[in-house]
């Protein structure tokens, strides 16, 4: 099977390079079963068998192929997440972790996005409900292990909505990033857990969504270590400040796709222009995303990302050479243009005959060396969970972003995870 248009990004990367994993977890009230759970992942796995492979390296492209074993459940780590090397010969591309009452699932960005690894989990989850006598179905969009896989579900959807003509993205200027020694192996996580309904209100009452909310909360924290920054440092820095937002694709161009069907809108700040209160900063957030999210401005991604790949002279250079200017696209698209992410999943897809059997959930994006600090958003019922990821030392943007909740009147309990 082809990687889809926005797997090709991730595997260019060497050996000894951190690619991007990201963790979903749910916490139980009862302890896990071994033996069911084990049952459960396996029928699960035989439903999604586009998600039972591994990477290989063709002549002009990497490609997934079937493995012949399927994922074994492992010992949840004290890490907060795990690596999954794409260049281990054989390497299962998902990974299943328990202890005690907690299921969690490392999956790489080659397979899916979040959207695909919660529906993963969230079946999975039904069934092991099922095989433990509980009286719960799967719902759309969960999958009922007794059908077989619909082939929209392993579909490239990115290659569909291609249009041929669509003037492509421009490339955006360099993008602040907060300073700090960037150590991916000591990943520190910060969960701040807090009622939805109170974050939803406070959004509204601002003019915003709370996705839109949560970007403009951490434009403000990064633009607060940018203006110490400009104090003590006489070398001027890029003053934009520019936050990475994944879109799940679904909802704009319908599809069943489990792979990747993300693309990503760039709301910014340009602090040339002069100081802005939090109440500017949150409109600037909300206009500049309504913008992006025009169903049209997005076919200008899908223009740059899958006419460059049907390019017949990129087609036949031979895949060393192509990963080197995948590795250059990755900077300069990628790396050096955004000062940070925040990824909004939304609410967690399960029944609710499910949800009464969870204690918490979790979501948590990989290590990132280039953006330092990145934001992951889950809820369920009416808990909102928001996670700063963070590699380096200082937690002055955490702290910022937390204090910000708080003083805008939402009860936030903070934990080190």
């Amino acid at each position: 099977m082809r990687l889809d248009n926005a797997a090709k990004i991730y595997p260019v990367a060497g050996p000894g390079a951190v690619t991007p994993v990201f963790r979903l977890s749910v916490t139980l009230k009862d302890p896990i079963r071994y033996r069911q759970l084990n049952d459960a992942l396996k029928r699960i796995v035989e439903r999604t068998p586009y998600y039972q492979v591994y990477i290989r390296r063709g002549v002009f492209w990497y490609y997934l192929e079937r493995h012949r074993d399927y994922p074994t459940l492992e010992l949840l780590p004290d890490r907060p997440i795990t690596s999954i090397s794409l260049h281990r010969r054989r390497e299962q591309l998902i990974r299943v972790l328990i202890r005690d009452r907690t299921i969690a699932l490392d999956v790489s960005h080659v397979l899916t996005d979040g959207y695909g690894g919660m529906v993963f989990l969230g079946s999975l989850l039904v069934e092991y409900l099922r095989r433990l006598g509980h009286n719960v179905e799967p719902e759309q969009p969960l999958l009922n292990p007794t059908e077989p896989p619909d082939p929209e579900e392993y579909d490239d959807a990115y290659q569909r909505m291609y249009s041929r003509g669509v003037r492509p993205a421009v490339t955006l200027a360099p993008a602040y990033h907060v300073p700090g020694l960037a150590h991916v192996n000591r990943y520190r996580l910060i969960v701040g857990r807090m009622p939805l309904a109170a974050a939803l209100a406070k959004a509204k009452e601002r003019g915003a969504t709370l996705t839109e909310y949560i970007v403009a909360t951490k434009i403000a924290a990064i633009k607060d270590v940018h203006d110490e920054q400009l104090r003590r440092v006489i070398t001027p820095q890029p003053s934009i400040i520019r936050i990475e937002v994944p879109v799940n694709m679904r909802r704009v161009y319908p599809t069943r796709s489990m792979r990747n069907f993300s693309l990503f809108v760039g709301p910014e700040l340009d602090l040339s222009l002069g100081d802005y209160s939090f109440d500017q900063i949150v409109r600037r957030v909300h206009h500049d995303m309504q913008i992006q999210l025009d169903r049209n401005q997005l076919l200008r991604q899908i223009s740059r990302n899958v006419g460059g790949e049907r390019n017949r002279l990129v087609r036949v250079i031979p895949r060393p050479i192509k990963d080197a200017y995948m590795r250059h696209l990755r900077r300069t698209i990628g790396d050096r243009s955004y000062s940070g992410v925040v990824s909004n999943l939304g609410r967690f897809i399960v029944p609710k005959a499910a949800e009464e059997q969870i204690e918490r959930i979790g979501f948590v994006l990989g290590p990132n060396s280039a953006y330092k600090v990145g934001v992951s958003v889950v809820s369920l019922g009416d808990e909102l969970i928001v996670t700063i990821g963070s590699v380096v030392a200082d937690r002055t943007v955490e702290r910022n972003v937390f204090r910000r909740l708080a003083a805008d009147g939402i009860p936030v309990i903070v934990t080190e995870a």
